[in-house]
């Protein structure tokens, strides 16, 4: 690949200066770092770039009132939605942390500044993801039960009845034309009861759409 083309940030379309700027702080500063191939920074940027292009997309898309700020706890809720690992010990440990602060609301600045914690530590990272699906594949079959992926998602906050999710994963199959037969356990009604890793990964980003 050629270096000039490399070393040439790409140009930042984001609505907002100020995610311009904390997204040139960090391709600076990754373009500092020694140990990496030009190959490797050049995937980065990009991974950066369509980062925070998305989430400037989910607070505007939260912020529904226009208020400008949101309630500090959907934090978690909408980081995982970006594909970043929260499990319940990190979602206590981040609201005793703000708790502390006194924080109660976050901004698009401080929303995308909280997002730099994990920047690295999304589920599009094979180890990270692996971690994950492991935690939730309780019969290590490589699938996980629906109804334990549920009581997950309610346990790390986001509330969802037995009906939505049902009503979820049908939009999901309805919508979805990659089928993969061999990640999917159906009953006798040919509904899914377990997924695979594949629709796993999947779903996590899908279930911000829904």
């Amino acid at each position: 690949m050629d270096s000039l083309y490399i070393n040439k940030i790409p140009e930042l379309n984001y609505e907002h200066e100020v995610t311009k700027k904390i997204v040139l702080k960090i391709i600076n500063k990754l373009d500092e770092q020694k140990d990496q191939s030009q190959n490797t920074n050049f995937y980065n940027r990009h991974k950066i770039i369509n980062f925070f292009s998305e989430a400037e997309l989910l607070f505007k898309y939260y912020d529904n009132e226009k208020k400008g700020e949101l309630d500090i706890k959907l934090f978690p809720k909408m980081a995982r939605q970006l594909k970043q690992i929260y499990d319940i010990r990190d979602i206590k440990k981040f609201e005793k942390e703000m708790k502390i602060k006194k924080i109660n609301k976050m901004n698009l600045p401080m929303f995308l500044t909280l997002l730099k914690r994990k920047l690295f530590q999304t589920i599009d990272d094979d180890m990270v993801f692996n971690k994950n699906f492991d935690i939730l594949d309780m019969n290590k079959n490589k699938k996980i039960n629906l109804n334990q992926l549920r009581m997950y998602l309610s346990l790390v906050g986001d509330k969802i009845s037995k009906e939505e999710f049902n009503s979820f994963i049908s939009f999901y199959m309805e919508n979805n034309k990659k089928l993969i037969e061999n990640e999917l356990t159906l009953d006798d009604k040919k509904l899914p009861t377990e997924i695979g890793p594949t629709y796993y990964k999947d779903i996590l980003t899908y279930f911000k759409y829904f």
